[in-house]
């Protein structure tokens, strides 16, 4: 365990005095999150700076409150775009073969890889540098096919591949296994998805 001068932890207190946040002395003194509680959870924060203080809390689900807002207001001007019906099509395959909670997309069939990624590179303006790619390939299958079909089929370069291999004797099931196209720091993004499926769901079923 690491012990901390006297003359930090004074600081800590003196810090959290002035309403220093719990995050905010993490970062600045470099002082572990339960440390730091450790230290400050009695401490008094005086009357002048409560309201600071109070008004750093729930920061962090603010500001996912206010992007999950704006991915709302951007679902609906897309939806109203002449490209509609590739935003309908984006958020149907994610809908089927997405991640709930993070902006990940998995399929064995290389069409429907490419046109996810165009979408997303064409017309969401996703930068390959923002795109992860993932293969898994499992016994049976011939490694160095895979890589060039998935390197193909996405327009990224094997190098910057992660490959996985599963000895589970499913090599029947797919040809050249499964990808996966993670969106680095996609959260926003992933926002985007789950708003367009619930627009697209409710006009949908208004029509009832």
């Amino acid at each position: 365990m690491r012990i901390h001068s006297s003359e930090k932890i004074k600081k800590l207190k003196e810090l959290r005095k002035i309403g220093y946040s719990i995050p905010e002395l993490v970062k600045k003194l470099s002082i572990p999150k339960t440390t730091v509680w450790h230290h400050i959870h009695n401490v008094k924060v005086l009357p002048a700076y409560v309201s600071v203080l109070n008004s750093k809390r729930g920061g962090s689900a603010k500001r996912k409150q206010q992007n999950i807002e704006l991915a709302k207001e951007k679902a609906i001007n897309l939806l109203k775009n002449p490209e509609r019906e590739l935003y309908i099509a984006i958020a149907m395959l994610y809908w089927s073969e997405g991640s709930k909670k993070v902006c990940e997309f998995i399929n064995s069939d290389g069409k429907m890889i490419q046109v996810y990624l165009k979408i997303l590179r064409d017309y969401l303006n996703i930068s390959n540098d923002s795109i992860g790619i993932t293969i898994r390939y499992f016994s049976g299958m011939d490694r160095d096919k895979c890589l060039k079909y998935w390197s193909k089929n996405t327009k990224i370069s094997k190098r910057k591949f992660i490959i996985r291999f599963n000895d589970g004797g499913t090599g029947g099931r797919t040809k050249y296994g499964m990808c996966r196209v993670t969106i680095k720091r996609g959260h926003n993004i992933l926002k985007l998805m789950h708003s367009l499926i619930d627009k697209i769901s409710e006009q949908i079923l208004e029509t009832e």
